[in-house]
This record gives C-alpha cells, structure tokens and sequence, in this order.
C-alpha cells in the first residue's frame, strides 16, 4: 500500500510541478525509479485516440481544404467492381452457418474457409462433411460470407458480405471447379477426400459493402452479379511491394503533385487498381489514406509500370522547377 501510494504521489507532484528534481528530492527516487512511475501511471491511464485533420471539414490548413476537395473526385472503382474483386482474390474468408448441432440449435456458427468464386463471382466452398458447418449448410443453406479485401489491416479497409443460399454440386458439377480450386490452393489435396462436399452459393440475396471508414455504399445484387473484377488488382503485392522498398521518395512525389496534399513524411502503398493507387501516408505526426489516381487507365501490368514512370517524372520535373523558383527568388532578394 505505502508503495503504490508513494507511486501515485510522485506522479501526482510530476504532472503539477513539472520537475524531475522535485519528485525525486522529495521521496528519494532515482531517475530509474522515476521512470517506472511513469510508464505504470501511462499504462492506466486511458488512451486518447488522435483524429487525423484530413477527417475535419472547414479547417484552416489550406492543403488539407484542397487535399479534402481532390479526394472527393478522384476516380475509384465503383462499389460493385471493388466487391467482385475482393471476392476473386481473398484466399480466405468467414463462413457464418445456422447451426443444427443439438448443442446450439439455431445459432449463427462462424468458421473460416478457403473458397473460389464461379464466373457469377459467387462463392465455392469445398469442405469436409465431419464439419459443423457442412452439415448446418446441406440441412439449411442460408449462410452469409464475410470477405475482407486483400489488404485489410483495419476497419479502415474495405470488406463485403455476400448473403445467400448454398446447394451441393453433382459430380459433374464439381470437375472444373475442381481444377480452378486447386489451380488457387495448389497443395489443397484434402479435397479430393470421399467425405469432401462441394457446394455454391445458388442463390444470392444480398451484399453489404463497406469500403472502410466513410466509404460504406449500397450495392445490389444485380450490380455485383453483372460488375467484373479489377483486371490488374493481382499485381498490386509486387508492385506496391517494389514501391515501398525502393521509391518511398517517388510515391510521396507524385502525392504532392497530384493532390497537393504537402508535408508528407512517409508514404506506403496498399493497393492499386486500373483507376490508381492507395496509400497510408503519415503527415505531421497524423496518418491517414489517399487515394493517388492514375493519369491514365492501366488494364495490364505494362500499363501499371508506365503509368507510374510517367507520374514519377512529372512529379520530378514540377519538384526541380518549385525548387529553382525558390532558389531564384532568394537569389533575387540578395
């Protein structure tokens, strides 16, 4: 008790007098002791999240105002396309069931599973029949699919939620779905097991998208069965990767010159697409994420290289002249 007591003393006199030498003097700590107070009194004390200026409408930093103005237009895949393709590349994804096990009769059963999706980009499942959720599907089919989007690391990333109803393949059925399968789980040879069910979602009855914070949108069924996935979205782990390892310099470049948005001390890339790139940038101590549109289209990879050279040199070229123009001016007022 006289410890913590102690303990709370010390911080108590540090934060209303400010002085170490007080403290210290005082109950006789050393500035090791002092230090342990302080991050004991930091661990209970709640934390206070920083809200990044980007998320303020009406502030008084101008490039906040005219980075906030560009984002609002910059051209992004539409909601539909963004969802068939999170749909195509996730490897794994959550399976929620109605559960028919005596135990718990009726209540949602949460798994994870690995899964393609057909040309309707709806969903195959290949899975055991030991498991709970095969058997809750083959006796009531209506499931919901939580998909998260290739780079998700928060809730401040994309994800969607195809609702349905599952029903089991015939053998003849399975067969190319069998290959397309393996083609995406190459060392899945589980499936090929006598007590392994493959089934689709039959029928779809609705979507929930969300693209993250402030980016949650409405897209019907209809939509998303008629949307394609992003043609060059599968190359975005080499080529953000590239990016991010040896042109850190260039990604902030092209921010600057593209959104105006200034001050950037680090960029990372997270995701690209046919329409542009996204990035989670730090500035004055605060990150958020952009949205670095392309000059241009790129429908392949080719495209994605050129696109990013050609952005790169005029983001270079209005560096050098900003900086020449300053340097001429100070040159002047000599």
């Amino acid at each position: 008790m006289l410890a913590r007591t102690a303990t709370s003393c010390a911080w108590a006199r540090t934060k209303q007098l400010g002085a170490q030498s007080v403290v210290c003097k005082h109950l006789n700590l050393n500035q090791q002791q002092l230090q342990r107070i302080r991050i004991q009194a930091n661990a209970a004390a709640p934390m206070q999240p920083q809200v990044a200026d980007v998320y303020y409408e009406g502030g008084v930093d101008p490039d906040i105002t005219a980075f906030q103005q560009h984002q609002k237009t910059a051209p992004r895949p539409e909601a539909a396309e963004e969802a068939r393709t999170w749909a195509a590349l996730a490897r794994h994804a959550t399976l929620a069931t109605l559960s028919v096990n005596r135990e718990t009769p009726g209540f949602p059963n949460a798994s994870v599973v690995e899964f393609i999706v057909d040309s309707r980009g709806l969903p195959v499942l290949a899975v055991s029949g030991l498991s709970l959720h095969t058997a809750d599907m083959l006796a009531d089919g209506r499931v919901a699919l939580s998909i998260a989007s290739p780079n998700f690391a928060s809730l401040a990333d994309g994800r969607v939620t195809l609702q349905g109803r599952m029903r089991e393949l015939s053998d003849a059925e399975r067969v190319p779905l069998r290959d397309a399968f393996l083609a995406k789980y190459p060392t899945a040879f589980w499936v090929d097991f006598a007590d392994f069910k493959w089934l689709v979602m039959e029928e779809l009855s609705a979507v929930r998208y969300n693209g993250g914070f402030g980016m949650a949108g409405k897209v019907t069924k209809e939509q998303y069965l008629s949307a394609s996935p992003d043609p060059v979205a599968a190359f975005a782990g080499p080529v953000c990767g590239h990016m991010n390892a040896d042109h850190m310099a260039d990604t902030i470049a092209m921010i600057s010159h593209t959104t105006g948005l200034q001050k950037v001390s680090s960029a990372k890339l997270t995701g690209l697409d046919r329409l542009g790139m996204n990035a989670e940038v730090v500035r004055e101590g605060q990150s958020f994420k952009v949205r670095l549109p392309f000059s241009r289209p790129a429908e392949d990879r080719k495209s994605i290289k050129d696109v990013i050279v050609e952005m790169t040199r005029a983001a270079r070229a209005s560096q050098s002249s900003s900086n020449s123009g300053g340097e001429s001016k100070e040159g002047s007022s000599q």
